[in-house]
């Protein structure tokens, strides 16, 4: 890791089923956004990364890079390296 020391979580998480495409040295992995917030998300897929590790998140509103904080069983939680805009976060949980 960074070093840097996690603060508690400050944004509201909204729960939504999205697919993305998750790349970890540039390979694209299919997974999906379980709940999404300005600052990070929850994301499932078949072949997690380790926590710590650093991946790009592309979804059909943004693109980011984020850093794995923590992984259980195909769930793992990311922070975002800049926070995306909330009016994207609304978009994304409004869309159909």
């Amino acid at each position: 890791m960074t070093g840097r020391l996690l603060q508690p979580r400050a944004a509201t998480r909204h729960k939504l089923f999205e697919p993305i495409v998750m790349r970890m040295r540039g390979t694209p992995q299919r997974a999906h956004l379980l709940d999404l917030s300005v600052g990070g998300a929850l994301v499932h897929c078949e072949a997690p990364p380790l926590a710590g590790a650093w991946l790009m998140i592309e979804t059909t509103e943004f693109v980011s890079g984020a850093r794995v904080v923590w992984v259980r069983a195909k769930r793992f939680g990311i922070q975002f390296d800049a926070p995306i805009a909330d009016a994207i976060v609304q978009r994304m949980i409004r869309s159909p």
